[in-house]
């Protein structure tokens, strides 16, 4: 087998191909990058398999791509732009790798699932012209393939507007926080005790809305990516499960020659339409003392985690405390980076930082025990991670945050916020709030009250 890739001189919008070419599929992804700004390389396909996984799916998907590479030629002048390469396209949940007290939190969903992807189309956003690849038996193979999708694509006309025509408005029917507002302050109220008692330093408590809904989950998610764009905007369809993700974070970014990021998010302010005010929220939230404390507290937790497959002397935290705006909120980010030993892979690396240390808090595994008894049932897929491993090493997973999962007539939402000993418990209630509210806009603007 070979890996193969052509070019298209030409463009359309992923929108459009996405729902002529996949949305009947049983699976299906797309991987949305169009407001990305160091690589806006938008991804769609779909497989013929999913694979679901349980505490294995580390271990499991490093011993698939090792195998796929012994039989398939890479080429090494591929002349292409982007970092995606076919391989695996998938999400990894919040409890993989953690043992449950006697397995009484069991999320409905497998801890994992990737869809084996053998081909794919990719978006070049900044110069408007498109890219075929995939892993081919033969040439000619590639070649029927790749004209085949030409051919669909000729066919393009108002696809988008004609899917969103044909579903009904999003309406949400019940919605049901798991915690209500008495609760989860409450809930703060205990998290901060075992915080003062010296248990942990930060801690990123949640919570979960299951909702019953009209909605079409395909057409909320070209909603979204409308309303609320994001640089790790997701769609995946694995079966009768499809999950909408709208996150703003990169949990891990690994290269084919072993450069490793990741980039915690901690500290969050809403935008304002006046200008003036908007920038003087940013700036706030720049310089608020009890945010960088916070924030500083999960890149110490990521270094560390990238020092067990990193080398040591090459983990920098690049950026600290940066700004990131997006349509509905101002983000506090921070960037830390590294290079991968000898022996270390894409797979071992996401083993070695999972969870995401900004979704548990610091020190993690005592976090993680707290956040057990707290938060009283699973988060299931909620603040895991969703993206892709590829072929040749490379890797990019987003945080999977500002998410709805859908099964059947439920749709589930998780919100969350780190709490730290100076937390202001209506304000950080408020925080969770203000995280849900374009997700819950995007299913018809239900209001979340308790």
């Amino acid at each position: 087998m070979r890996l193969q890739v052509a070019r298209l001189k030409g463009w359309v919008n992923p929108s459009d191909a996405f729902v002529i070419m996949n949305q009947q599929d049983e699976h299906a992804f797309w991987l949305d990058r169009n407001t990305h700004k160091e690589e806006p390389f938008s991804v769609i396909g779909s497989a013929g398999s999913v694979i679901r996984l349980g505490d294995e799916a580390f271990a499991w998907a490093g011993d698939y791509l090792a195998r796929l590479r012994e039989i398939t030629e890479i080429p090494e002048d591929l002349d292409v732009p982007f970092s995606f390469r076919p391989g695996l396209v998938g999400y990894l949940g919040y409890e993989l790798n953690q043992e449950a007290k006697a397995q009484a939190h069991t999320s409905v969903y497998p801890k994992a699932q990737f869809l084996i992807v053998d081909r794919a189309v990719v978006f070049d956003h900044a110069n408007r012209q498109m890219y075929f690849i995939g892993i081919f038996e033969t040439q000619e193979s590639f070649d029927a393939w790749h004209f085949a999708a030409l051919l669909r694509l000729t066919l393009l006309g108002g696809e988008k507007a004609s899917y969103l025509g044909s579903k009904p408005e999003p309406k949400v029917i019940v919605l049901m926080p798991r915690h209500t507002d008495e609760e989860y302050l409450a809930k703060i109220s205990k998290a901060k005790a075992f915080i003062q008692r010296g248990d942990v330093y930060q801690i990123c408590l949640t919570n979960q809305l299951v909702m019953e809904h009209e909605a079409d989950p395909l057409k909320t998610f070209l909603g979204l990516r409308e309303n609320n764009p994001a640089p790790y905007s997701t769609y995946l369809k694995l079966g009768g499960l499809e999950i909408v993700s709208s996150s703003p974070e990169s949990f891990l970014n690994v290269s084919a020659s072993g450069s490793v990021s990741t980039k915690p998010i901690k500290g969050t302010r809403p935008r304002s339409t006046d200008e003036v005010e908007d920038l003087a929220l940013a700036e706030e939230l720049r310089n608020n003392e009890k945010e960088q404390a916070e924030n500083l507290m999960i890149v110490d937790l990521m270094r560390n985690d990238l020092g067990k497959v990193c080398d040591p002397s090459s983990i920098v935290v690049e950026k600290l405390f940066d700004i990131e705006s997006y349509s509905s909120v101002h983000q506090l980010v921070s960037t830390v980076t590294g290079t991968l030993q000898p022996g270390q892979s894409a797979t071992k690396a996401l083993a070695a930082l999972f969870p995401g240390g900004s979704m548990t808090g610091a020190p993690k595994i005592r976090a993680v025990e707290i956040l057990e008894d707290l938060e009283e049932g699973s988060r299931g897929i909620y603040s895991g991670a969703i993206g892709y491993l590829g072929i040749d090493g490379s890797a990019d997973f987003a945080m999977t945050i500002r998410t709805l999962v859908f099964e059947g007539k439920w749709v589930t939402l998780g919100v969350g916020g780190g709490i730290t000993s100076d937390s202001d418990v209506l304000a950080e209630l408020e925080e969770t709030k203000l995280k849900a509210k374009v997700l819950l806009n995007a299913l018809g603007g239900v209001k979340w009250s308790s």
